[in-house]
């Protein structure tokens, strides 16, 4: 692996981690009590946890194709 693969690599790795917090914050909000939150926080939470997987998958393309690497990145 070349060092701009795995500078590339890093930085996705480093992306995700401090993209993680927002994700888990949707998906706390999707297992919220329906009878005390209301529906709303649970539609919330559905489109915010599609965004998070657009977001990932838009970014493994991205740096993919930077990298030439074919591999998926399903965390």
């Amino acid at each position: 692996m070349s060092q701009k693969n795995h500078d590339l690599r890093q930085t996705k790795d480093e992306i995700f981690n401090a993209f993680r917090s927002i994700e888990q914050l949707f998906k706390i909000m999707d297992t919220s009590s329906v009878e005390i939150y209301g529906e709303l926080t649970r539609s919330y939470a559905d489109v915010g946890i599609t965004l998070c997987q657009s977001f990932r998958q838009k970014l493994d393309a991205i740096l993919n194709a930077e990298t030439g690497d074919t591999e998926n990145d399903h965390r």
